[in-house]
This record gives C-alpha cells, structure tokens and sequence, in this order.
C-alpha cells in the first residue's frame, strides 16, 4: 500500500462484517496481535498507549491501536464516524477539512482492512493537516493505526518511513499462543535475580535536565518454559505473586525493550531482546541456577 496526500486512493465497497464479528468473538476470547517492524527514524515514545511514533525528521507521528473486543458493525461505524470513539483524546481530529475518503486494502491475518484519508483543519492558522487511518478486522477484534503530520510538506517527508511501517503490518494468532516447551527452555525457566547500577533522576526546583546518580539495585531476568524473556529493576509483578502467571504479551506490548525470546544452543543462552530485535544477549551456562549476563552474577530463586 503506497499512502498520497494529492491523491487519495479508489474509494472501494467495503462490506458489512457484523456477522463474521460477532461468531469469531463467541469462539475467541483473548484478541489476536498486531506486529509490524518500526523504521529506525520513527522514535517509540515512552508514553502510552497507544503506541506512539514521532518522525525524527518532521513534525509527523503515528500511532498504534492494539487489538481490542468488539461487537456490532464496526465497518459502517468506521465510515460514519472514522471510529472516533477509538482514538487517544489529544489525538482525535477536531474539525474535517473535507469528506473521508475509503478504500479497502489488504493485510496478511487480517479478516478486513480499511483506509480512510482526509484532511484535518488546523488550530493554528486553518492550514489542513493531512491523515491517514486504518482499522484492521481480525478475529472479533480491531486495532487502529492512525498517522498525521503538521502540513502537507512534513507529510511528503514522513511518508516514506508511515508506509514501511504500515507495509510490515501483518496480525498473528491469538495472545497468550505459545510455543512448546523444550527440556532446555524448562531447565533454565525462573527468576534470575542480581545487582547492577540503576539510574535516578533527581527532580526538584533549580534541577537541571539529566541531572541524578545512579545507585546499586536489584536488576530480574524472567525466563519462561517457552522461550520468554522479561527483564526489570527492582520487581516483576504477577497475578496473586505466582511469577508463573506473569503476561508476557502484556510485557511485551507495554515494554517491548525489555522483551524478547530465547533459545539454548549448546552451552550457550542466546536472547533477543528490544521492540526491533536488535539486542542480542549470549550466556554462557556454566552452572545450574545462575546466570553472568555482562559482569552481573544472577542466581534463580
């Protein structure tokens, strides 16, 4: 899918799926997942959600919408009000410059995908600030990925980095699907718990930005039966304090950073981690319940 500003797509017919909707969300009760790799000049925002992309070149941004139930015609919906009801509130358009346009496009594990493009009028000057929003239909559930830019020239420079995201868009199964256990992955499963420098901000009146020290702090490694990784300082939190039953899909979509998988290769832990797969992370493993990750020493409790 290529996005435009001087000229929209074919408007399409979009079919009604109230009735897919309604049969898939009798037989699925957790919401599939949406992946899709971020281009390195698009920044992730701390804050959230949704997930928010800022353009490192213009004043643009994107945002993600994961998956959530739904019932009804969200389709019609979607064309009668560009599922406004869905968006962030310091997102949400304020004035039309002119009528949506829609079209229907295709996403791998979607059952639907549709566009609208339209023009947003400006609080400051009424220049028109063009977007673009998709809502995605998979399983009785929806996401939204909802891209703008400040004018139609940061539009031309953002795009290219709006449409790689938007191409690598593809939905999987359900969340909480996992992969099977392995007598490797189940030997090194637990909490691995050590000691590292931690970084504290210090605020206050005349406190300068970046100003803080870092103090000595309980840093966690959580490895699960199916080839999981979360890492934090200080506590991983867990339904009724049973780590067993720690979300890793909520970990991962709340703090993909520090999210990833793992495998063993001989004597060999091997971890990926960060929203783009990018930090690779190799352990030797030297002796049961214990971990020496950089020149911290982890011990499993």
């Amino acid at each position: 899918m290529t996005l435009t500003v001087s000229s929209f797509l074919p408007a399409l017919a979009v079919s009604t799926t109230a009735v897919l909707l309604a049969a898939a969300a009798a037989a699925q009760t957790s919401p599939p997942r949406l992946r899709f790799e971020p281009p390195a000049d698009l920044y992730h925002s701390a804050l959230g959600p949704p997930d928010n992309y800022e353009s490192t070149r213009i004043n643009a941004s994107l945002q993600v919408y994961r998956f959530r139930p739904v019932s009804g015609d969200v389709v019609a919906r979607f064309r009668q009000t560009l599922s406004r009801e869905l968006i962030a509130p310091q997102y949400q358009e304020l004035q039309l410059a002119s009528a949506p346009v829609f079209s229907a496009i295709s996403i791998p594990g979607a059952d639907g995908a549709y566009v609208a493009q339209f023009g947003e009028v400006s609080s400051f000057g009424g220049m028109v600030k063009p977007r673009v929003r998709l809502l995605i239909v998979a399983r009785g559930a929806v996401a939204v990925v909802d891209a703008q830019a400040a004018s139609p020239q940061a539009w031309q420079v953002a795009l290219p980095s709006f449409n790689a995201l938007i191409a690598a868009l593809h939905v999987d199964g359900a969340a909480g699907v996992t992969t099977p256990a392995t007598p490797a992955t189940r030997a090194l499963a637990g909490l691995y718990v050590g000691v590292k420098p931690k970084f504290i901000s210090a605020i206050g009146v005349g406190v300068g930005a970046g100003s803080g020290g870092f103090v000595r702090a309980q840093h966690l490694y959580l490895l699960s039966e199916h080839g999981r990784v979360y890492r934090a300082y200080d506590d991983i939190r867990a339904p009724g304090g049973d780590i067993r039953r720690f979300d890793f899909d909520e970990a991962e979509q709340a703090d993909p950073v520090n999210s990833g998988h793992f495998i063993v290769q001989g004597d060999q832990l091997l971890m990926t981690l960060g929203e783009r797969r990018d930090e690779k992370i190799s352990v030797p493993l030297r002796q049961p319940g214990h971990l020496t990750i950089g020149t911290v020493d982890y011990t499993r409790r």
